[in-house]
């Protein structure tokens, strides 16, 4: 357990005493990506901080995870329908229709559990104490509120909230690459037209979208008209809106406005369950890594993954493994990031030094692993900075074409932004990372930059500040 005593403040406060600590309330958008951060937040305020009346709503596939936290669960049954990876449609055409299933769908189910929620936490822990209000940026729960739909039972205004954004900076702003073309950061004059012109043009390919949207919260009672960036939106709703990352690894613009938007840097590396069961080859992983650096028996590790979402293996992850294939100075460990997954692979065309697994944790691969190919997720390419290991990164649908430009411009990756990648050159982005000594120097110094940062306490330093702000 961690100390939980009072500690100074950069700012000459003190951290709340057990008595003036809030109820935390944490709710997440159902989906692995969105909630693991989240889940490891709440933990760490309740067993190491002291928080004890921790609750926590998302998708029932984490309610074990959410309970080890030490949260109370409370479900939202919203299971969101994921459109295929590349199911013939264009992939900005792929993710619009993601907005409205997956995202706009969530409003109407997430409003109702959310409101029933701070009814009963109010009912439980009646004011004066105070109830702190964590939101997942894309989870829905704050956006009805936003647009004037009832307030839940015995309040006369919402908590005070966190939100947590767990992507890169998304929202609109003239002096930034607008999100989704995968265009980079040069703002030169011509660069910055280029760039209000595409924001302004954008509005048409959202239309769709944003009435969608506004559908579902006219649904349950929006007095005003939804008639905004969806996007813009999600990275504004809440008091703080808080970011996993430092100024390294995104824009100049997206620390422009200290006060609403805080980057706080990347989560620790989670501890390992004890529980964890291991495959049969791990011990053949762990001896290589032993070796020293020196020992000519001592192979390169390259760690692939194709994401837990957009899990077209054609794409990258099979590319890879042949990529490798035949080469005895290489053991390649490839995770299909479901459970139960069949490898896209059958077993007498997988190559001899490669080794696949279903699902398994990142952080217990990363501290072997040489260099790390994934397909961009910012959940992954972060794993990737806070275990110290550079990267080759291959994606373009939602976020992950802007994540592979900011690890290019951070120096942390080889990139490849876009869906689809050759052998040719998945080879050429492994072996320039192994044999080019400044991607990993680099990313070593990033990952101690993110440490530094001090994510959790920050977190919880903006925590209090919510309290004290009545």
């Amino acid at each position: 357990m961690g100390d939980a005593r009072e500690i100074s403040r950069p700012n000459g406060t003190h951290a709340l005493s057990s008595t003036e600590k809030p109820v935390l309330l944490f709710m997440t958008f159902n989906a692995s990506g969105h909630t693991a951060g989240a889940a490891q937040i709440a933990k760490h305020l309740h067993f190491n901080r002291g928080y004890k009346d921790v609750y926590f709503i998302t998708g029932p596939q984490f309610q074990s995870l959410i309970e080890s936290t030490g949260a109370k669960y409370i479900k939202n049954p919203f299971e969101p329908i994921t459109p295929k990876a590349h199911d013939g449609a264009p992939e900005s055409a792929e993710f619009l229709a993601a907005m409205k299933t997956v995202f706009a769908d969530a409003i109407v189910p997430s409003y109702h559990v959310l409101k029933k929620a701070l009814e009963d936490i109010r009912a439980a822990h009646p004011e004066p104490r105070k109830i702190i209000f964590v939101h997942e940026a894309l989870s829905q729960g704050l956006l009805p509120y936003n647009y004037g739909c009832p307030l839940p039972k015995g309040y006369t205004s919402l908590p005070k909230s966190l939100n947590w954004h767990t992507s890169i900076w998304v929202g609109s702003d003239p002096d930034y690459p607008p999100f989704g073309p995968g265009l980079p950061y040069d703002p030169t004059p011509e660069n910055k037209a280029l760039w209000k012109s595409i924001h302004a043009g954008s509005r048409a390919m959202w239309q769709d979208v944003i009435d969608y949207y506004d559908a579902k919260l006219q649904e349950i009672g929006a007095t005003k008209k939804f008639d905004d960036s969806v996007l813009d939106v999600a990275m504004n709703v809440g008091d703080v809106t808080v970011m996993a990352t430092t100024p390294s690894l995104d824009y100049p613009s997206a620390t422009k406005n200290p006060k609403k938007f805080r980057l706080v840097g990347g989560l620790p590396v989670r501890e390992l369950d004890g529980n964890l069961a291991y495959p049969a080859w791990w011990g053949e992983l762990t001896s290589n890594s032993a070796l020293p650096i020196s020992d000519p028996a001592r192979k390169k590790v390259v760690f692939v993954t194709q994401g837990t979402v957009h899990r077209a293996y054609h794409e990258l992850l099979v590319p890879t493994i042949r990529a490798m294939a035949g080469r005895e100075d290489v053991l390649v460990i490839a995770t299909l990031g479901e459970r139960n997954e069949p490898s896209p692979l059958p077993e007498e065309d997988t190559p001899g030094n490669v080794r696949i697994v279903d699902y398994f944790p990142y952080e217990a691969v990363l501290p072997h692993a040489d260099v790390f190919v994934s397909n961009a997720g910012y959940g992954g390419f972060m794993h990737g900075v806070m275990n110290g290991v550079p990267m080759v990164l291959a994606g373009k649908i939602a976020d992950k074409g802007e994540v592979c430009l900011r690890a290019a411009r951070a120096g942390v990756a080889v990139v490849y932004p876009k869906s689809e990648v050759t052998q040719e050159e998945i080879r050429t982005g492994i072996e320039t990372v192994l044999t080019e000594d400044k991607y990993r120097k680099r990313v070593k110094e990033i990952q101690e930059e993110n440490i530094k940062a001090d994510s959790l306490g920050q977190i919880e330093a903006i925590i209090e500040e919510l309290v004290r702000a009545d």
